[in-house]
């Protein structure tokens, strides 16, 4: 569908404040700088998504708003949902949290920067799930698909799109794979086990939809500046990433 081709699906981690001796200081963005971002979107006049919309839109159940957006939150650290949450509702927009769900209500091992930071618990899912904030998969224990053999993926994201569901008492639609690092036996164990998105970050597809389980997410970081932001969202800005992605791809191969 032509108004999905270029769909900016935005990926963000944490927001909050800078925490003094982070080294990755590009996964938490200031709120101010993400409200700034969020009233944006709405001047012009984008509207937000959520899998559900996505699917129905693609089964051409619902029709697809002109300028359609998506907005992510890798590992759904509890402080985030928090101050997250009321912003969006308070616009109307729709926001999605990546669970890992053998950490639910846990501290996270995978970013040393956040090891203080718990995710949320499935109290808090249930609590903030509604209209406008959903949960998806990010495995069931943030491991590194790409490296595991097919067996072990299905077994993993079987378990946490089972488990999810299980709190959430919807459908699990999307996988989101951690480090964004995939391959083609990784789409087909998410495939199997019955997911119908998958999100990365590069990729060498050319538009967001050319592959439902091969989605780019575009990172935003906190040293972007808003003119970063705005560019980062342009049509030609996704399609110049894929172009990219394509290029680098066919020189490993050489």
């Amino acid at each position: 569908m032509e108004k999905l081709k270029y769909l900016p699906v935005l990926m963000y981690h944490n927001i909050g404040e800078q925490k003094k001796g982070v080294s990755l200081s590009n996964f938490c963005l200031n709120p101010a700088e993400f409200e700034l971002q969020l009233d944006y979107l709405l001047k012009k006049n984008y509207t937000s998504l959520d899998f559900a919309d996505l699917e129905a839109i693609l089964s051409g159940a619902k029709p697809c708003p002109k300028r359609p957006v998506m907005l992510t939150f890798d590992d759904a650290y509890f402080e985030t949902l928090e101050k997250v949450a009321p912003l969006l509702t308070s616009k109307n927009l729709k926001g999605i949290f990546s669970v890992v769900t053998d950490y639910l209500g846990k501290a996270s091992t995978w970013e040393t920067e956040n090891s203080a930071s718990l995710t949320v618990s499935e109290t808090q899912i249930r609590e903030y799930q509604n209209a406008l904030i959903s949960f998806e998969s990010h495995t069931a224990g943030h491991k590194n698909l790409a490296q595991q053999t097919p067996e072990e993926n299905l077994s993993d994201l079987s378990l946490s799109k089972k488990r999810l569901e299980s709190v959430t008492g919807k459908r699990t639609r999307a996988v989101f794979y951690p480090y964004g690092d995939y391959n083609e036996k990784v789409k087909a164990a998410a495939a199997k086990a019955g997911y119908i998105f998958g999100l990365a970050i590069a990729t060498t597809k050319r538009t967001t939809m050319e592959d439902a389980l091969e989605m780019r997410r575009v990172y935003i970081k906190s040293s972007d500046s808003f003119l970063d932001f705005k560019r980062k969202i342009a049509n030609w800005y996704i399609c110049f990433r894929g172009f990219r992605e394509s290029v680098r791809e066919k020189r490993r191969q050489v």
